[in-house]
């Protein structure tokens, strides 16, 4: 709710249209936060993950 009523807050005082960050904002933004977010989360399921890049 508090993220909501920022977002509120900045469209009503910049004058300026609302824009959708999209879903994947967050893991964009830091791709290394979300990875340990995701790790930390799968050990708590007991689970190991590796990460590994793509490769074209």
């Amino acid at each position: 709710m508090h993220k909501l009523a920022i977002a509120i807050w900045h469209v009503l005082h910049d004058k300026t249209h609302y824009r959708e960050l999209g879903a994947d904002h967050f893991t964009r933004r830091d791709p290394e936060r979300a990875m340990r977010r995701m790790l930390k989360e799968a050990n708590s399921l007991g689970l190991t993950i590796r990460f590994e890049p793509i490769t074209a």
